[in-house]
């Protein structure tokens, strides 16, 4: 077997034309783009000036084959007015009889085989539609066979170039969380949960000053490829310009500007941004449009924080909200994207804002990891077999008891 299109369809026609015992034949396949019908191959000593040769869409013999997808027979051409005389023309090739048979890919017609004048003999003869017929079936199975193979490499090169971008993106979110001796007040960690090869959420956390962290949390508006993309650029923005003595809503000020200046794609990101004190849990946090965080009390009981402020990339004059909070020890503060809330059953039921607090209460004396664990548990078995609808991100500081 040839995977080759080529190849395999001019070992057709070779086999074929021995077969009806004509002159030339030649294989036309319908351009998607125009309609017209284009050699694709061709076998025979006028080969080489088919090559190029296109018939507009419904005219000469083989548009009649097409269009009425059956065997169309003609012992002279000269005497039938849908001829296309302009192919001899062209080639200058003498059509004296034709036999043009549909190649039907179950109940669409995706082109015709022709042969051109019957050799031994005035006309083609009713066995020889017959083996037309047959050798236009054997066409029309290798060419789905063929597109299927194609489709399949596509889909093998599309999905290698996802993995690449998904591993590439990976390696933009830390792995490895804050020890004891690096922030001794505050426990942290962070998971990220893609429903698609590319996500388009954001969790990051870095030093960005002596015993300060700067920490954040983002959701970019769609998914896949584009998300993805514009979330590495939201990302690398706010690690150039978190920089000692600026606070959150001044860093979200300039990325926003960034954003929104050159946006073709009209995307934005929500974000919850904030810097920590690594010693008393003490953080100032920016609002960008995001889902209200929770803080869960040392008892185990959650409390939303009020929402506040715009999404970013949208409008350079956003606005961006402010909160001020000091965690007691053993409180947490727990940051989500709304693949958590809007995660989705068969039945089409939201997870939702209850559903997440109910999830937290009673996670006294949990680590900030066990946190992020438990409700990744209870959102999976809510979701069971439904297709995940949207990522999902959680990041969790908790105040070291």
């Amino acid at each position: 077997r040839e995977a080759d299109l080529s190849g395999l369809l001019v070992m057709i026609l070779e086999k074929s034309r021995t077969w009806i015992q004509a002159e030339a034949c030649s294989i036309f396949l319908e351009d998607e783009n125009t309609g017209e019908l284009v050699i694709h191959s061709a076998h025979g000593d006028s080969a080489p000036q088919l090559g190029t040769l296109r018939v507009p869409q419904g005219e000469g013999i083989v548009g009649s084959a097409m269009k009425e997808r059956k065997v169309v027979r003609v012992d002279d051409v000269s005497q039938d007015a849908r001829f296309y005389a302009k192919a001899d023309e062209k080639t200058g090739w003498k059509t004296k009889a034709l036999l043009a048979a549909p190649l039907l890919e179950g109940g669409e017609c995706v082109g015709v085989i022709e042969f051109l004048n019957p050799i031994g003999r005035a006309a083609f003869s009713g066995r020889d539609e017959t083996m037309v017929e047959y050798f236009a079936g054997l066409v029309a199975a290798a060419l789905v066979r063929i597109r299927a193979h194609e489709a399949a490499l596509e889909r093998a090169a599309v999905q290698r170039d996802l993995d690449l971008a998904r591993e590439l993106q990976g390696g933009l979110l830390p792995k490895v969380f804050p020890t004891r001796l690096e922030a001794p007040g505050i426990e942290l960690f962070a998971r990220l949960e893609p429903a698609k090869e590319v996500s388009g959420d954001l969790y990051d956390f870095f030093p960005i000053e002596a015993g300060k962290m700067c920490f954040v949390v983002g959701d970019v508006s769609g998914k896949g490829i584009a998300a993805g993309i514009f979330m590495a650029v939201t990302r690398t923005l706010i690690r150039a310009i978190a920089i000692p003595g600026r606070g959150p809503v001044e860093i979200m000020d300039r990325v926003n500007a960034q954003l929104a200046k050159e946006n073709q794609a009209s995307l934005f990101v929500t974000m919850i941004l904030g810097i920590v004190d690594t010693q008393t849990g003490r953080m100032v946090y920016g609002q960008g449009g995001h889902n209200p965080p929770i803080r869960v009390t040392g008892k185990g009981k959650g409390v939303y924080e009020p929402p506040g402020g715009m999404p970013l990339g949208v409008f350079e004059e956003a606005k961006f909200g402010q909160r001020e909070l000091e965690l007691a020890p053993g409180e947490s503060l727990l940051v989500y994207t709304d693949g958590v809330t809007e995660a989705m059953n068969e039945a089409k039921d939201l997870f939702g804002e209850d559903r997440l607090e109910q999830a937290v209460t009673g996670v006294a004396g949990f680590s900030a990891e066990k946190i992020a664990e438990r409700v990744i548990e209870r959102v999976e078995g809510f979701v069971l077999e439904a297709e995940r609808s949207d990522d999902i991100t959680l990041l969790v500081i908790q105040r070291r008891g």
